[in-house]
This record gives C-alpha cells, structure tokens and sequence, in this order.
C-alpha cells in the first residue's frame, strides 16, 4: 500500500457499531450506530475456508480492507459490522495502522460468513 493512491479505493463502506439506547420505560435496547458512512476503500480477498458451526460447514472468506487514515476512520474497532455498497456484511476482527507510523492508512481485516453467527 505504500506505494498506492486514493485511485484504488474503488468500493464504499459503511461501519456500524452495536449500542444501547434508552426506552420509553426506563431501560435500555439494542441499537445500532453509524461509525463511519461512505468511506472509499479497497476490498481484497485474503483467503477462504470452511468452518464447522452449529454442526454445519460454512463458508468463511477473510478480506483485507484499507481505508485512509483520519479520525473517523481511526474509530474503526474489533467487534463493529462493516457493509459494503453492495450490501455484504462482513465482521471486524482487527483494523490498525501498518504503514510505519506515517498514519496515512489504516488496515481492517474482517470476515464474511460469521455476522449471523453472532
């Protein structure tokens, strides 16, 4: 990525963060809130697999994603729910910066096929 421009941040993401929220009788519900909307980013495959659970296979594809760096982006945390333009929900496993504390990029590795496992 060092070498890279913006002119391969080609996709659109949108991350979300699970919350609590007040009710109307004193308690709180789940929620979901925005962390970051519209963020240009590259997607790349890393690998794919298959994992039992609940005594079934399914198919887990881990993915690469980078973003540029900045305060929201730098937000980005394990455990928020990423969506891409296309509407494919992938989980968050780690996000950081590997660029050699230049902080111009910041790196999410994330899985498909775990989200409804949650």
């Amino acid at each position: 990525m060092s070498r890279a421009g913006a002119g391969i941040l080609r996709d659109k993401i949108t991350v979300s963060r699970p919350s609590r929220v007040s009710d109307s009788r004193g308690g709180t519900v789940a929620s979901t809130t925005i962390v970051a909307a519209n963020i240009p980013a590259r997607i790349a495959v890393k690998r794919g697999g298959e994992q039992v659970q609940a005594q079934r296979l399914s198919g887990i594809t881990s993915h690469d994603i980078t973003v540029r760096y900045d305060a929201t982006t730098a937000a980005i945390q394990h455990g928020d729910t990423l969506t891409d333009q296309h509407g494919t929900i992938y989980s968050i496993e780690w996000a950081g910066c590997l660029d050699e504390g230049r902080s111009r990029w910041i790196t999410i590795m994330a899985k498909t096929g775990t989200v409804a496992a949650r």
